[in-house]
């Protein structure tokens, strides 16, 4: 368990260390199935020592036996050579599991013993292979007799396969070549899966350069077998979510307009019944109702905002904007709401701030911009609007002197209905959720900061410069 737990932790949560780890177990499977066949095949006992292959060997040693007889001292030198020549043949003279071991006799003399195991041994085979017992291990033996003379030789070599293993192992001959080539095997195998995946990061490369805005179906997973069903799941989670947005917008959109009728109804009763109630408390309660309903009014406008600036529009016409200009116009708009709270308006905008875009949505961004800024601003201040240039983007800012927005909440105010703790002023939460829905569209990005000297909020969005 230990082991597997150890295995687990080295291959974590990588699927490229799991294909190389399937990749040197399947070797190492490999390696085991050869060199059990190896070990089997060298084992085995009717190809590796049957007659046809051994019986040339024994009447070679016999003819020599015969052609030497009346010479001892040549035979014994004659039969030595040979016994060295078999125990190097596999270079298998120290592995007497390997090699090939002798005895020679003439009638009942011993001619020659193979030094070590397994010594002398006693057949009752002729021209026959046969299995004996040498202290507790197996040799497989053939014993052949001159047709000349009464010499007879007996061939052994060892009969169990462990015994065999041991050997080869001894000598590095199983191990060694599996220890050489592993290091130069995981590298290749690394590229290779590296090079196989790269389909799936170039996956994952068009999933991630979407935008919130974008759920059309993803197109590069559909040309591999293996991706296409991770593919389709993905696109079929696309389609649900294309759906429910789009519901959620045609609900939000229609609920908006049918709100817009009765709350311009109920101003215009409320304002009427004002004119006819001379009592200052009945008129201070219905102040309050037309303030209550200009809320709610603009609580619609907002909602009919977000959903344009949430609109699939692929084919909306952009245009080049003089963004200068139109932050000039827009201030014209607003300077009786800014008159109304006592907040000045200043503009500071270089010539032709250019940019690419939807003049509708880039009205929508201005508009919260400044409207948020005069709302939160203290009587007697100054809400200042900059539109500017440079070498990589045109920048508008817009800086209030109010009680600004604590760093710890500047990203969750862009979420929907999401407002700062401790806000004096009433809002819905959708003002900079427009904006940032806006700034996305045109591929903008937007900053909040603290103000000049650290009071107030500095809101600033950087568009790029329109390509020639």
């Amino acid at each position: 368990m230990t082991t597997w737990r150890r295995l687990k932790a080295l291959v974590g949560g990588s699927l490229v260390r799991r294909l190389v780890l399937a990749q040197v177990i399947t070797t190492l499977l490999l390696w085991l199935a050869a060199v059990a066949y190896l070990v089997h095949d060298t084992a085995r006992y009717d190809e590796i020592f049957e007659e046809r292959v051994i019986a040339p060997r024994a009447d070679m040693i016999l003819a020599v036996v015969d052609s030497l007889a009346a010479q001892p001292e040549r035979l014994a030198d004659a039969l030595a050579k040979i016994d060295r020549m078999q125990r190097n043949e596999h270079q298998a003279e120290d592995a007497p599991a390997l090699r090939i071991a002798m005895n020679v006799w003439q009638g009942d003399r011993l001619l020659l013993a193979t030094p070590g195991e397994p010594g002398v041994v006693h057949t009752a085979l002729r021209r026959q292979l046969e299995r004996i017992e040498v202290a507790g291990k197996t040799w497989r033996t053939y014993t052949q007799e001159s047709a000349n003379s009464d010499a007879r030789v007996t061939l052994m070599r060892s009969g169990h396969p462990l015994s065999i293993i041991f050997a080869l192992e001894s000598r590095g001959i199983l191990v060694l070549p599996l220890l050489i080539s592993l290091p130069f095997l995981v590298i290749p195998a690394w590229l290779s899966v590296r090079v196989a995946l790269r389909p799936w990061r170039r996956f994952s490369a068009e999933i991630e350069s979407r935008g919130p805005s974008d759920l059309t179906p993803l197109q590069f997973g559909s040309s591999y077998r293996e991706l296409r069903p991770v593919s389709q799941a993905v696109n079929a989670l696309l389609e649900r979510m294309r759906n429910s947005l789009a519901r959620e917008r045609s609900f939000i959109a229609d609920a908006a307009h049918e709100l817009r009728t009765p709350l311009a109804a109920m101003r215009v009763n409320v304002e009427a019944l004002q004119g006819h109630r001379a009592d200052a408390r009945d008129r201070e309660l219905l102040a309050g109702l037309v303030r209550s309903g200009e809320r709610a009014s603009r609580l619609v406008v907002q909602l009919l905002g977000l959903m344009r600036s949430d609109a699939d529009r692929p084919g909306h016409a952009t245009e080049r904007i003089d963004l200068g200009a139109l932050a000039q116009d827009r201030l014209a708009d607003l300077a009786a709401l800014a008159a109304a709270r006592r907040v000045e308006l200043e503009l500071q905008a270089d010539t032709r701030c250019l940019v690419q875009g939807e003049r509708e949505g880039l009205t929508s961004l201005i508009d919260n911009l400044v409207e948020n800024a005069i709302k939160y601003s203290p009587p007697d201040s100054r809400v200042v609007v900059r539109v500017a240039h440079d070498a990589a983007h045109t920048s508008l800012v817009v800086e209030d002197s109010g009680d600004g927005i604590p760093e710890v909440w500047r990203e969750r105010v862009f979420d929907r209905f999401f407002r700062a703790p401790d806000q004096a002023q009433p809002g819905s939460g959708l003002g900079l959720a427009i904006v940032k829905a806006v700034a996305d569209r045109h591929h903008a990005h937007v900053d909040l900061s603290a103000g000049e000297g650290g009071r107030g909020l500095r809101a600033t969005v950087r568009f790029p410069l329109p390509r020639d």
